[in-house]
């Protein structure tokens, strides 16, 4: 397998993971990693498993999540090791009070540094660490036209169709 391959598959996990916390496929997000990793994530830090229970607890008042990966920058320690720089924006909104349409959207800028590493052929995040650029909060009223394809945050999402 050439380095060109490794750096795809590297990359389709980062970009996995992200699909997955967006849209709360909890399986998805725990393929991304191996079962013995340590992630350090804000509040959180522990294995794979507790992460999902992590990331189902502060989703569920999130009605919409939207993780964009960039700047991956990817150096190899050996054959089945590499050393991962990646850049995270993330758009975290809050479902609305009751009785209001106005909510908050936190908007938070951090880099993923990751351990990935190549066990029985698939490469998987083995150790991250989220570091932490910025985060806001702003309010927002969603203009959304109704008609229109709306992001479901579950396997109903028509990426699943």
């Amino acid at each position: 397998m050439s380095r060109i391959e490794d750096r795809f598959e590297i990359q389709d996990v980062l970009f996995r993971y992200a699909r997955a916390v967006d849209r709360l496929d909890y399986d998805a997000i725990a393929a991304c990693y191996f079962d013995d990793a340590i992630d350090v994530h804000g509040g959180y830090t522990g294995n794979a498993a507790g992460l999902v229970e992590d990331i189902r607890q502060r989703h569920r008042t999130i009605d919409s999540s939207q993780h964009f990966i960039s700047n991956v920058l990817i150096d190899f320690v050996d054959d089945d090791t590499a050393e991962v720089e990646s850049y995270c924006l993330c758009f975290l909104r809050q479902k609305p009070a009751p009785g209001t349409t106005e909510q908050e959207l936190a908007i938070i800028r951090c880099r993923y540094v990751d351990r990935f590493e190549r066990r029985e052929g698939r490469w998987g995040i083995a150790d991250r660490v989220v570091v932490f650029d910025e985060s806001r909060t702003v309010s927002m009223v969603d203009r959304l036209d109704p008609a229109w394809v709306a992001s479901r945050r579950d396997l109903t999402d028509r990426v699943y169709s």
